[in-house]
């Protein structure tokens, strides 16, 4: 019986266990799902973010959309640096599928020669550089060629003034940022903000451009429109290369300002100590007589004193308790107007008798001495003016006649043009305008008065007073001109070395603006250390009548724009003219000094000269050539860049001094 139930049980314990199994493979299988729905709830949901970044990561890639660096410009928005797109073009040959058709491509845009399309089609890997592009070059190829051929932006800073201005606008470095200059000053404001591009790798590695979502455009750069006038920086600049070559000096200034506005207009300025920076701006130096202005605007505003008052000046040897004091001219008296006529130390220190020192003192400061007038550079240098506490007994004297104090050209500019903008400090400034890539005005500086110094009938006598110095045998008398009035003082004073003054090494100086019915330009000459003569009115007094001749012959210019004030021959008393001896304007005589002879004005002779012959010339370059023959000169309102006749004609036999039309 136990032998007929053992089938029986058999099967039964067969059936159990393939329930089982079937029960533990179906578990197994649901347990596989749930484990793969939970993994695959982990992946897309919980770590979906991950490791979509990480995809993005291995099959996309971004790269850098270079801004366009902003340009500087002059005040008639004439280019002085600017930027072009350019990009260096490679040949990625394994990543070209159509060979022939790419390189027949490259070979009509780029002008390859055959020998050059022999070796890209022999090559197998790597990139092959084609030279550089332009951005309009670029993208014929990448129209052209879409595959294959790779682009890398480089950094190209275009000068088309050559080195106009060049210590002003600066430099790049090799990653295209600012190394100096406004280049490095604005920086951030030129340079812009880079874009980005998100490209795709393909199966073989190569990256194809997302074009609509995957594009951050790149925002250029802001262009920064400057107060100079590049003509005018180039007349500046000639005349100091000229200046320093003509006299040996070491370095220099010339600046060009309006008066009305602090707007500087030119800045030439070089150092023998170094060829980077800007001296004008870094380089105080002790002012000599230029600084005398001061004293008289002091004397004038507080009624200390009267023009045509009377000082006794010792006849040129005041003995005081402390030291001596000397004259060339060994005048007895002469009047508070005469003594800034003939620069006249002497009249100078006793003038500065009669102020308080806290009062001399303050007007200097108003000046603007002893700070930085806050001009937009990397660095300025705010000068020496110590406060009266500080001085000696001699301080008050030497302050008069520009000694104990040192000033930066910049700052003796600013103050010339309160003298001439009726007394009232404007700060100077050299930036116009912020503007967008599109020409849209995003900043427009403002004249920025600083304070009244003087009221403006003071201004107008110190005026007359300067004029007089140039026109009428004063030490500024080679800065004159014959078609307009100019107005300034000549400055002379030692160089100052290891705390003593350097035997033999001067600065000669002059500043003044024109035209005297109303001030249009202040001009500024400096030389440092020059070897033909040491006195401001031989050395740096020409240089600002070279400068302001070639302003008057550049009427496109626009500056002077008001009816000059003319002044026919028949004005001059003649008669007087004759050679007087510089005035040495230190405050102590040197034996070795040898006197300059200045003539103070040209004389009439009796015989007739002939017309040059400016016909074809460039206007200025006419106009240049007639005034330094002697003659006045007339433009025709319809006339060109140059000049077609002239009369009277060329070859004329006319007297010294007649006036020439030109059309």
């Amino acid at each position: 019986m136990s032998g007929r139930h053992r089938p029986k049980n058999r099967a039964r314990i067969l059936t159990r266990t393939h329930t089982v199994r079937c029960r533990l493979l179906c578990g197994l299988v649901v347990a596989g799902g749930l484990l793969m729905v939970t993994r695959s709830f982990q992946l897309q949901v919980i770590q979906g973010s991950q490791w979509q970044a990480r995809a993005a990561t291995q099959t996309t890639e971004r790269t850098k959309i270079p801004a366009a660096r902003g340009g500087l410009y002059d005040r008639n928005m004439r280019p002085l640096a600017i930027s072009q797109d350019k990009y260096r073009v490679f040949y990625a040959a394994a990543e070209i599928e159509d060979r022939d058709r790419a390189l027949g491509e490259l070979r009509r845009i780029l002008d390859l020669s055959p020998r050059v399309v022999a070796t890209l089609r022999s090559a197998t890997d790597g990139w092959k550089p084609l030279g550089q592009v332009r951005g309009r070059v670029k993208d014929q190829i990448e129209n052209a060629v879409p595959h294959g051929v790779h682009f890398e932006a480089v950094s190209a800073r275009i000068y088309p003034e050559g080195p106009l201005a060049a210590p002003l606008l600066g430099v790049l470095d090799s990653d295209g940022r600012g190394l100096s200059g406004f280049e490095l000053l604005f920086d951030d404001l030129l340079a812009g903000t880079p874009g980005e591009q998100l490209n795709r790798r393909d199966a073989h590695g190569v990256l194809y451009p997302i074009r609509q979502a995957g594009t951050v455009p790149a925002r250029p750069g802001r262009d920064l429109v400057l107060t100079i006038d590049a003509e005018l920086q180039e007349i500046a600049e000639a005349a100091l290369a000229r200046a320093l070559s003509e006299t040996g000096a070491s370095g220099g200034d010339v600046i060009l300002a309006d008066p009305a506005t602090g707007e500087i207009l030119a800045l030439a300025s070089r150092s023998g100590d170094s060829d980077y920076g800007i001296p004008a701006l870094t380089n105080p130096y002790e002012p000599g007589s230029t600084v005398k202005m001061v004293l008289i605007a002091t004397l004038l505003q507080e009624n200390l004193a009267r023009l045509d008052e009377s000082i006794f000046v010792e006849g040129g040897t005041y003995r005081t308790p402390y030291r001596t004091i000397t004259d060339v001219h060994e005048y007895d008296s002469l009047s508070v107007a005469e003594v800034i006529l003939h620069s006249s130390n002497i009249g100078a220190a006793k003038l500065a008798e009669r102020i308080e020192p806290g009062l001399q003192y303050s007007y200097l400061r108003d000046f603007g001495f002893g700070t930085p007038t806050g001009i937009e550079t990397l660095s300025e240098s705010a000068g020496v003016l110590r406060r009266p506490a500080d001085w000696s007994l001699l301080s008050q004297q030497s302050l008069a006649f520009g000694y104990e104090l040192t000033v930066t050209s910049i700052q003796l500019v600013a103050a010339y043009g309160a003298l001439a903008n009726d007394g009232v400090l404007m700060r100077p400034t050299l930036i116009r305008e912020i503007r967008t890539a599109d020409g849209r005005v995003e900043f427009q500086s403002e004249p920025r008065s600083v304070r009244r110094i003087i009221d403006q009938w003071v201004a107008d006598q110190i005026t007359e007073v300067l004029t007089e110095v140039v026109r009428k045998g004063g030490t500024g008398g080679e800065a004159a001109l014959r078609t307009i009035d100019i107005e300034g003082k000549t400055g002379t004073s030692r160089i100052s070395e290891g705390g003593t003054y350097a035997t033999g090494r001067y600065v000669a100086s002059f500043v003044g603006y024109v035209p005297a019915d109303d001030p249009q330009i202040v001009v500024l000459a400096k030389l440092d250390d020059p070897k033909s003569s040491i006195y401001g009115g031989a050395a740096a007094a020409p240089v600002s009548r070279t400068v302001m001749q070639a302003i008057v012959a550049a009427e496109e210019s626009g500056f002077l724009t008001g009816k000059l004030t003319r002044r026919p021959a028949s004005q001059y008393d003649w008669s007087s003219s004759r050679p007087i001896a510089a005035v040495d304007q230190t405050p102590y005589r040197f034996v070795s000094t040898d006197a300059v002879q200045i003539v103070t004005s040209p004389l009439l002779e009796p015989y007739e000269v002939v017309v040059p012959d400016v016909r074809g010339r460039a206007l200025r370059t006419a106009v240049t050539l007639l005034h330094e023959a002697g003659f006045e000169v007339e433009l025709d309102d319809k006339i060109a860049e140059r000049v077609r006749s002239s009369q009277p004609s060329a070859g004329s036999f006319v007297v010294p001094g007649a006036t020439v039309l030109l059309h």
